[in-house]
């Protein structure tokens, strides 16, 4: 073998290697690595903030932050209604009184029961983990950008919008407390009510997606685990319970959606030890696939969903407008609201990891909701000026850098506002308002998520 024969192969094998890498940078871990590394993960969309102290990238020379226009999700609540729990606190009850528990079945009772009392009197509501979440965005966010809410160029103005379902009052009365912790002289306004709803999270008529969603749930029940091992570890004779107990996969499902919401607790049982890992990623697959079908602009229902982030992204520009103006006194302008409208918004933004609409029976390969959407996820968009003027937008993502790969960047990942507010209002623009078909008697109700 000659050398340049030699040279020739030893380059192949290095580009091939150089390529592997930059696949596996690409791709990152799959969702069983990232669900063993942290099997509370498999909480999906109710999986707790995991805070970064990341830095991000430093303005171009000479530009100076002056405005953050953001959207939060309110923090870790408590399950919304007792219905989540009452199957499998049902089911255990009833085998306990037939004798049929074995010594985890009496655990997993014991554990529903912790669990339980702490939601009494707290149904939908912030926990304490959720409200120092908001602490430490906030803490972050000011840390990151302490001139935008240093009171200088005469900006000290503090708009919060929130949904006015409490657990994101508390959300936005937890993150303004953060920011004042080390700002002195900030003016906060806090506006709620019912009509807020229309851009914080848009009340689309969801009953026909809902059906749809059932439907597609069904279609992706072969990810589902077989029962049979929990069965047996909870109950000393599993036919018996299975008589007593009726539909076993509700009664699975009953138990893993307590599960998911445990880690947001102060008593915090451990319900995902009774649940293998095989088991948790099939339970997982089918609530993060769901996630993505009803509300990630996903191929089936992304025409539909992407009418929620309409008025959102109107509200956007508008607000940055009058921030922009000579002598406004906007430092920040805050949203609080829920998964089902930040969800709409980054996917119709398209912003990295949202920039395609991908089929969902499959989407957990490449997206996770722990990642994309767990409590407090946030949007923060900031806003940078030189003298002469000139204007650039960084993005975060739940605090990380972020970028929209189909809107070329000034430079890194900021975007000049003229072309970014030009990409948005064509995105608003061709959003038909006839997709827009309000749910009038959901501001009445409580199953925001």
């Amino acid at each position: 073998m000659n050398c340049s024969t030699t040279f020739r192969i030893r380059k192949a094998a290095v580009l091939a290697a150089l390529f592997l890498a930059a696949t596996m940078a690409l791709h990152g871990q799959t969702y069983q690595e990232k669900l063993r590394e942290n099997r509370e993960r498999a909480s999906a969309e109710y999986h707790y903030y995991e805070a970064v102290a990341e830095p991000v990238s430093p303005a171009p020379k000479g530009y100076k932050p002056f405005y953050i226009s953001h959207y939060g999700r309110h923090g870790s609540r408590y399950l919304t209604s007792g219905s989540y729990f009452a199957k499998a606190r049902a089911g255990l009850d009833t085998a306990a009184g037939k004798g049929l528990l074995t010594e985890e079945g009496k655990l997993v009772l014991r554990q529903l029961d912790t669990l339980m009392e702490e939601h009494e009197g707290m149904y939908g509501m912030l926990t304490r983990r959720g409200a120092e979440e908001h602490r430490g965005i906030a803490r972050r966010m000011e840390a990151r950008f302490p001139r935008v809410f240093s009171g200088k160029e005469g900006r000290n103005q503090v708009e919060c919008v929130s949904s006015y379902w409490p657990r994101c009052l508390v959300s936005m009365a937890n993150c303004t407390e953060g920011l004042q912790e080390k700002t002195e002289g900030l003016a906060f306004t806090f506006i709620t009510g019912p009509k807020y709803l229309d851009y914080i999270s848009m009340d689309l008529d969801t009953k026909e997606l809902s059906k749809r969603s059932k439907a597609f749930e069904r279609r992706i029940a072969h990810f589902l685990p077989s029962p049979d091992r929990l069965y047996a570890a909870l109950f000393t004779d599993p036919e018996a319970a299975r008589t007593l107990i009726g539909d076993t996969d509700a009664f699975v499902k009953s138990l893993f959606d307590a599960a998911t919401i445990s880690p947001n607790t102060e008593a915090h049982p451990d319900l995902f030890a009774h649940f293998t890992d095989d088991e948790l990623a099939g339970l997982w697959i089918r609530k993060n696939n769901r996630m993505y079908y009803r509300y990630g602009i996903s191929a089936e229902e992304g025409d539909f969903v992407r009418a929620i982030a309409k008025p959102l992204i109107h509200d956007i520009i508008e607000k940055a407008d009058a921030a922009l103006q000579d002598g406004s006194e906007r430092a920040a302008d805050l949203r609080f609201g829920h998964d089902v409208g930040l969800l709409p918004l980054v996917g119709t933004i398209g912003i990295e990891g949202m920039q395609e609409h991908f089929p969902s029976e499959n989407v957990h390969t490449h997206w996770f909701a722990f990642d994309m959407v767990p409590m407090a996820s946030n949007l923060q968009m900031v806003f940078f000026r030189n003298k002469r003027g000139h204007v650039l937008v960084q993005l975060l993502y739940n605090e990380r850098e972020t970028s929209i790969p189909a809107l070329p960047a000034a430079t890194g990942n900021f975007y000049d506002w003229n072309v970014l507010r030009a990409y948005l209002k064509a995105l608003e623009t061709a959003i038909p308002d006839d997709n827009i078909v309000r749910d009038t008697e959901k501001k009445q109700r409580s199953g925001v998520a």
